[in-house]
């Protein structure tokens, strides 16, 4: 048997697949690489892995629940995230400072900073008060801890920073006050129907997600944007003490009286939180328009706020945010909520979660915030633009 001819025959055979294979991938589109998911969604995971096991009567333990339902490598960050939610989302949500992110622009040398306004917020991105936060100042309390702020007032016109030799340096003149920031417990109640467990992952993740973004947008903004003084329980609203603005003939009119409203100093991050109507309108009509506007459902039609975002400031302890599923509880469906039982009195409408196939999750974290100096939000109510 002539072996030599059987041999360059398979070498042949050998450079024909590989070319085959080379035309191929050439004819063949790039696989995309998948966008690495944001660090919210492990946690998202993490209470649809609750949602599941307190579906299925807790009989299976939470790691065997998560990993089940996903591959290695997303519950290798879900189990990341159980050891404390907070702290995960602390150190996985990092913000690089602005210009830092440009390759040869000092993201060499410079590291992400670490902005973290709460595990509610960045489960909820599109509230108001994340968005307020990712512009303010951040600050971590411990539990029940408070901290004083320093606020001068303002000099007009401020002192000039040249000095001559053996001169005295200028001082900024105005009184120093101290405001006192604390941090409150927030609690979120959000329920879903066992079904939502039979659907797929994709699914599930997707739903829970915009429960969770609705609930708890809705539930923190609505205290954000009230006018109701602060309690041992809350912290104030952003328009307690504050008078509304007259409505102007147009949209330009009344931007123009909210920025003058905030003059002493003038605002350094000036943000309009409008009502949807009147967000949709200021996108209608001034599509080019600079200034950052903030939608939100829980604002009254017709209601368009102004703020100095750069003397908003939050603050989260991220030890405090907790995640916990119940099938058993019963609740009183109210945004007002009493005691289930009050000297006989039975609170209505109560659902029993057992009786209605219903998942209740419960969210907490102590969560708080203040503007530093007064005069730094203006409104206008009513208008017809």
């Amino acid at each position: 048997m002539d072996t030599s001819r059987l041999e360059s025959e398979i070498a042949n055979q050998k450079h024909l697949l590989i070319g085959i294979e080379r035309r191929m991938r050439k004819l063949s589109p790039a696989a995309a690489i998948p966008a690495a998911d944001p660090p919210q969604m492990a946690i998202v995971r993490l209470i649809l892995a609750r949602v599941h096991r307190a579906a299925n009567g807790n009989r299976e333990r939470l790691d065997q629940v998560i990993e089940r339902l996903f591959p290695v490598d997303v519950s290798r960050e879900i189990h990341r995230s159980m050891q404390s939610p907070g702290e995960y989302l602390r150190t996985r949500a990092a913000v690089d400072p602005a210009m830092t992110t440009v390759p040869g622009w000092a993201a060499e040398i410079v590291p992400g900073a670490v902005l973290f306004s709460g595990a509610l917020p960045l489960l909820a991105g599109r509230s108001v008060f994340s968005r307020l936060a990712a512009r303010g100042l951040s600050i971590e309390l411990p539990p029940g801890g408070s901290i004083r702020l320093p606020n001068a007032a303002p000099s007009d016109p401020p002192p000039s920073p040249w000095v001559g030799e053996g001169q005295p340096i200028p001082v900024r003149s105005g009184l120093l006050s101290l405001t006192t920031l604390r941090s409150h417990k927030a609690a979120v109640l959000s329920t879903f129907s066992e079904e939502i467990a039979a659907h797929s992952i994709p699914t599930a993740e997707s739903i829970i997600a915009d429960i969770l973004q609705s609930d708890i947008s809705r539930s923190i903004d609505a205290t954000l944007l009230d006018a109701n003084p602060a309690t041992a329980i809350r912290p104030a609203g952003l328009l307690n003490g504050v008078a509304p603005l007259a409505a102007g003939a147009d949209a330009a009119a009344d931007i123009k009286a909210l920025v003058g409203a905030i003059s002493n100093p003038a605002p350094a991050d000036f943000v309009l939180i409008a009502s949807t109507a009147q967000a949709v309108a200021l996108s209608l009509a001034y599509p080019q328009l600079a200034v950052p506007v903030l939608a939100s459902d829980v604002l009254p039609p017709g209601t368009i706020i102004g703020i100095d975002a750069a003397d908003f400031v939050s603050s989260a302890d991220r030890d405090s945010f907790t995640i916990s599923a119940s099938t058993e509880a019963v609740l009183h469906e109210s945004d007002a909520p009493d005691p289930i039982v009050d000297a006989g009195t039975t609170a209505a409408p109560v659902r029993s979660l057992f009786q209605t196939d219903i998942v209740g999750v419960k969210l907490r974290e102590m969560l708080g915030w203040l503007l530093r100096r007064p005069g730094r939000v203006a409104w206008v109510g009513g208008v017809q633009w």
